[in-house]
């Protein structure tokens, strides 16, 4: 039974109230002990030059809710936070994804955002990262955070940091009013969908955007699946192919991204983090923030598709692309080779 509940613990409801299963590469510790964890942290944050492999092996593998108890104990032993500790024992990589995974997934993407919009300049790689892949569910978890964080709702900074029709499309997708998904396929709503991207776009001259924006941030994914299908039938050009034609910039990186988020999400991560880790110099921001906010998500899934995608493993990829103890805390939350 025991083994039952653990698994029905690990179930989230996904849009439509069924059920969406996680696929998370860390799980929490059995036998766990977070009196016992804490004291090993402490330890191995006072030994001179600091015993980075032991942060790493208790850290990576314990699950957030885990950590958070690690945090508790540890101000009692040590009496100081966790997370300040953490910032003065370690440096570089290493120390960001250590403090990510202190936050909770909503906490880390919240934070993730509110550092693409801050100071001069808004990083807008991210931003089109975190709003274009989350799903509903996940959106809304991260606007509670974001205010709760900030004292501040994410649309007003969204809107104060981008323009024109790339802040429409945030919006929108921010505003979460995407349809649940049913159980009855309405093939007619497909067909005029599909008529509508088509009209709106490729057989006009200019696009209509915001019928696009539209239909791409209210419709539930497996009815948009069926449009995108469907729209083959009266372009020339599939939906990824047309958005390359139709817009360009921030817009067009956000609608691929959409779509490709649609037919699969795990494999558009899988090939954020092939190309970020085959860029010269590992672009370890963008690693870190993969496996950090999907390790307890579905980054199983990430290294199911990034084997059949690239002929080779997540976890072979990591060891060639990075180093240290970096690279020792990244392999631990990949969680294996396939």
């Amino acid at each position: 039974m025991a083994l039952v509940s653990e698994f029905l613990g690990q179930l989230t409801l996904s849009y439509g109230g069924e059920v969406e299963p996680k696929f998370p590469t860390v799980v929490p510790a059995r036998d766990f002990d977070p009196a016992t964890d804490a004291a090993r942290i402490e330890t191995a944050i006072k030994t001179k030059g600091v015993d980075e492999q032991t942060i790493i092996d208790i850290l990576t593998r314990r699950s957030g809710e885990q950590r958070r108890e690690i945090a508790f104990e540890y101000e009692r032993i040590a009496k100081k936070d966790l997370n300040t500790a953490l910032k003065a024992a370690l440096s570089g990589p290493l120390e960001a994804l250590m403090l990510g995974l202190m936050k909770t997934t909503a906490q880390y993407d919240a934070s993730e955002l509110k550092a693409s919009m801050k100071g001069l300049g808004t990083d807008e790689e991210i931003l089109i990262e975190i709003v274009c892949s989350r799903n509903d569910e996940e959106l809304a978890d991260i606007k509670k955070v974001y205010k709760e964080m900030f004292k501040k709702d994410v649309e007003k900074d969204v809107a104060g940091d981008t323009s024109g029709d790339f802040a429409k499309l945030l919006l929108a997708l921010v505003q979460t009013k995407r349809d649940q998904p049913s159980n009855v396929v309405d093939y007619e709503k497909i067909d005029e969908d599909a008529r509508s991207l088509y009209e709106a776009g490729v057989k006009r001259k200019g696009t209509d955007v915001a019928t696009w924006i539209t239909i791409m941030s209210q419709r539930s994914v497996p009815h948009l699946q069926k449009v995108f299908e469907r729209y083959k039938s009266y372009s020339p050009y599939d939906m990824k192919e047309s958005i390359r034609k139709e817009v360009k910039g921030d817009l067009e990186k956000s609608f691929l991204t959409l779509v490709e988020c649609f037919e699969n999400r795990q494999l558009y991560f899988a090939n954020r983090l092939n190309e970020a880790m085959k860029s010269k110099g590992a672009k370890e921001k963008v690693v870190t923030r993969i496996m950090v906010s999907r390790c307890e998500v579905d980054l199983m899934k990430i290294r199911t598709e990034f084997r059949r995608q690239h002929k080779r493993s997540l976890y072979q990829t990591i060891a060639e692309h990075t180093k240290g103890d970096y690279q020792k805390a990244l392999l631990s939350l990949c969680g294996g080779d396939d």
